[in-house]
């Protein structure tokens, strides 16, 4: 990527915006489930439309990754301190590490193959309930910190737009 350049490049753009798609909608379906009373069915759907997205997501994350590695991200903008410079970065790490740590403990915590989209299965990767108990507890908190974090990047954008350091513009 062009080091003076102060946009993202399509390839990130729409990696951005899928993974935004993907986070919110296992966030909030996630949430639903846990906090409001669901039929049965209801919630095998949604349980089941989850783990095929976020697993076909998996290798578009890594490829998000791998893209972001080797293009690098644009020059900040310019009316950013260094403090924000420095926070964006440790945040944006963050999130990388998160999703990734959601998405593996999201595979190893389940206790049967994965079916994806009814199209292919994925063996059941774990079999001892010590350990599938213990990468449920991680999904469970990484879920939360994810979460905690999505927002705290909605809130730092928002900010931003706000006091009129237009951010949103590199990533659309």
């Amino acid at each position: 990527m062009n080091q003076f350049t102060h946009q993202f490049d399509r390839t990130a753009k729409y990696l951005h915006w899928i993974s935004a798609l993907v986070i919110l909608w296992a966030s909030i379906s996630g949430l639903y489930i846990a906090f409001f009373e669901l039929t049965p069915n209801i919630k095998k759907h949604i349980l089941s439309f989850n783990v095929s997205i976020t697993t076909v997501f998996i290798p578009l994350f890594c490829w998000r990754i791998y893209h972001r590695l080797k293009q690098g991200t644009p020059e900040a903008h310019s009316a950013m301190t260094r403090l924000e410079i420095k926070l964006a970065h440790i945040g944006h790490t963050l999130l990388y590490i998160l999703v990734s740590l959601v998405l593996v403990s999201g595979v190893l915590m389940m206790s049967h193959d994965i079916a994806v989209f009814r199209l292919f299965t994925i063996p059941q990767l774990v079999h001892d309930q010590s350990s599938i108990h213990f990468f449920e507890i991680l999904h469970l908190y990484t879920c939360r910190l994810l979460a905690l974090l999505v927002l705290c990047h909605l809130a730092a954008l928002l900010k931003h737009e706000v006091m009129g350091k237009r951010i949103l513009k590199r990533m659309i």
